[in-house]
């Protein structure tokens, strides 16, 4: 053989892909074998429990070593209160840097869980993955479009968390127009409760009766307003439909944001938002040369004033059993079992048996307990003092409040980053819930037009 046919096959070999599944540490001729592999394999569904088993012990062990230091410096406190001393304060500091270190550990093997839970889900479905040996699966997602004079950009990122399952959505590229030419772009966080086909449902048909509306009518802040409150509804109604034919009690929270051209200020952006549960939206904004949270949604708690006054009118019971929520006024039939059925939300998605409650025979119920209506915020967004806008379900907000969130998100460069770190610190401190956080982010557009799906474009720094 010549030198120089050696040296064609050479590099022709060396340029031949490479099949390999790093968990079995098998090699395959192809694509196809390697999916094969990844789906029918005995060997591979062994050593994926192995795994997941040996990342499970690690954080049961994290989990409980967090809780031993936390009684160590409550145990402490207790003693310093009594009598300060130098080296109290010493051992104390010493306590919090171990604290930090193994809240980290338990953040970095959750982050280990999630990424073998998100494999696995891409191999069941076929999907082609690239991750190599120890490699973490991408789990966030980034998007970058560009609305009237700003380029606006968008992360986002989720966990299952402690949970069961995964009931958590969210959509980043909604892309509306208006009857006059007029862009829209839109984001959206899904919660679901009691099962996710509510979300799923929600997924699929709000963006297209959004975008069907929106594209009937000229860009105005009324008519927006108008069509949010009346495709939201259309769109509970579509899915209470399904859930009547087959007796389910799924339902979701929501929280949808619209950014758009002003109407009345020349360059000027409006931002909308429409609220249905306990999702919350939170912007950062920079005033007098120091970073400030300003909340703009108002959570939808059963025990807030107005929403509780709202139930009890149509029968329903309002009660604090370590949360507030909304209960039925009496057992209902449904599904085949009598239920006395509670929630945590005064508005969302579904619950059919709270939107209906006499249809099932609850004795005392004379509307519906939870609504689908959202409230409407609208807003001047104002580039040059508003940084950023993060949109996360409660899982976030229950254990970090709005100054803590804007915090975590400034110490990173682009809003995917931020919104990964976000609720990695959320699960780190104590939340048990599914994770999801979207972070919007903006600056002034240059004579450099984005591209839709932000791909080759730099993403934009939110520090």
């Amino acid at each position: 053989m010549s030198k120089e046919r050696s040296s064609k096959d050479a590099a022709a070999g060396g340029a031949a892909p490479r099949f390999i599944c790093f968990l079995c540490k098998r090699k395959f001729q192809s694509a196809v074998q390697l999916t094969r592999h990844k789906q029918l394999s005995e060997l591979h569904k062994v050593n994926l429990q192995k795994q997941d088993e040996e990342i499970q012990h690690k954080k049961d062990e994290l989990r409980k070593a967090v809780g031993h230091v936390r009684k160590q410096i409550h145990d402490l406190e207790h003693v310093i209160v009594k009598n300060p001393t130098a080296e109290g304060q010493s051992h104390r500091q010493s306590l919090e840097m171990k604290l930090r270190q193994t809240l980290g550990e338990y953040g970095q093997i959750q982050e280990k869980l999630e990424a073998s839970r998100h494999q696995q889900a891409l191999e069941r479905s076929g999907a082609p993955s690239t991750a190599g040996p120890g490699a973490i699966a991408k789990m966030t997602e980034g998007r970058e479009t560009q609305v009237g004079q700003l380029i606006v950009s968008v992360g986002s990122a989720t966990w299952q968390g402690n949970k069961e399952v995964q009931e958590d959505r969210y959509m980043i590229d909604m892309h509306f127009e208006t009857s006059d030419g007029q862009k829209v772009v839109g984001f959206c966080v899904l919660d679901g409760h009691s099962g996710s086909l509510c979300a799923d449902a929600l997924v699929e048909s709000l963006p297209r009766n959004l975008g069907k509306a929106i594209s009937k009518v000229e860009l105005s802040d009324d008519a927006l307003s108008h069509i949010l409150t009346e495709e939201v509804v259309k769109t509970d109604e579509e899915f209470l439909c399904k859930a009547r034919e087959r007796e389910v009690l799924d339902g979701s929270t929501g929280l949808i944001c619209l950014i758009y051209p002003s109407e009345g200020r020349k360059g000027g952006q409006r931002m909308m938002l429409a609220n249905i549960g306990d999702s919350r939206a939170v912007l950062c904004r920079s005033q007098n040369g120091k970073l400030h949270a300003v909340r703009l949604t108002d959570d939808h708690k059963p025990g807030r004033a107005d929403e509780q006054r709202r139930i009890e009118q149509n029968g329903g019971v309002v009660d604090h059993k370590g949360v507030w929520r909304v209960f039925t006024p009496g057992p209902a039939s449904f599904g085949g079992r009598n239920i006395l059925w509670g929630l945590a939300v005064s508005r969302a998605f579904g619950d059919l048996l709270m939107k209906e409650p006499q249809r099932y025979g609850c004795a005392g119920a004379i509307g519906e307990l939870v609504t689908a209506v959202p409230e409407i915020h609208t807003y001047d967004l104002k580039p040059e003092s508003d940084r950023f806008l993060i949109l996360a379900c409660d899982g976030i907000w229950d254990v970090l409040t709005d100054e803590a969130a804007v915090s975590v998100c400034t110490e990173h460069q682009t809003a995917d980053l931020a919104a990964h770190a976000l609720i990695r610190r959320a699960f780190e401190v104590g939340s048990d819930d599914n994770l999801t956080a979207l972070v919007v982010a903006w600056q002034q557009a240059d004579s450099e037009a984005p591209k839709e799906d932000g791909g080759d474009r730099q993403r934009q720094r939110i520090d």
